[in-house]
């Protein structure tokens, strides 16, 4: 695909009207955010909510685990939904002026590679089931069942992950995923907003469930204000 195609389909999917990427703001206010904000951040850099966004490639008929090759982009061995990719470029971009560098761990999932994570986190296992004998009123074997039994953070069913929509990224640092005393991660929670990406609150170090790499995009407020028009051509490629 000729790269000024590339760009033409990055601008109609970026400019505001353009298509339904983009809901009211919800700037972060959590204390996440707060400790680590830059001074002098320009609020207009905010996420377009807490999460990852998908009801606009729901409504446009895409299905999780297995979108279109068209709507999927990669950029440095990480593939994304073509808007979140090229966002994810920019804070790469920024992320690296500021001497921190990101290696991704997991990005796009299919189905078939969500139900494989899904089963590794998940395995099922046989149980016994035990029931009432009404001859002796006591407790014996009455057989088995399979149940699934999850261990570490938790993971979505196969077809309900936003790694599926590609809005969602595992940062690492070249030696693993991040940890919550990691200098990178601080910078995501200072920085990442500024490009629509927010930490989900399960995924917070004070709670059980942290996830500190797990980072997803939800799209930007006003997508003019960040500069695509100052677009990079050797940025992106895309699939074909």
């Amino acid at each position: 695909m000729p790269t000024a195609f590339v760009i033409l389909s990055l601008l109609a999917a970026l400019v505001p009207g353009a298509s339904p990427e983009y809901v009211p703001a919800a700037v972060p206010s959590s204390s996440e955010y707060a400790a680590a904000a830059v001074p002098g951040s320009s609020s207009e850099y905010v996420p377009a909510g807490d999460e990852a966004y998908d009801l606009d490639l729901e409504v446009g008929g895409y299905v999780n685990g297995a979108m279109d090759s068209d709507r999927l982009m990669t950029y440095r061995s990480c593939t994304l939904e073509r808007d979140a990719a090229y966002m994810y470029a920019l804070l790469l971009e920024a992320a690296e002026a500021d001497g921190i560098r990101f290696s991704p761990v997991d990005c796009y999932r299919s189905y078939g590679n969500q139900r494989a994570a899904y089963n590794r986190r998940c395995p099922e296992s046989e149980v016994d089931v035990y029931a009432v004998d009404p001859m002796t009123g006591e407790r014996a074997p009455a057989g088995t069942k399979t149940v699934r039994v999850c261990t570490g953070p938790p993971t979505a069913r196969p077809g309900y992950s936003n790694h599926g929509w590609g809005r969602a990224v595992d940062f690492g640092d070249g030696s693993g995923v991040l940890g919550c005393n990691d200098r990178a991660l601080r910078w995501l929670q200072g920085n990442a907003y500024r490009f629509g990406w927010v930490h989900p609150r399960w995924a917070w170090c004070d709670m059980s469930t942290r996830e500190p790499w797990h980072w997803e995009w939800a799209g930007v407020t006003d997508p003019t204000l960040v500069g695509y028009y100052e677009f990079n051509e050797e940025l992106i490629k895309i699939i074909q």
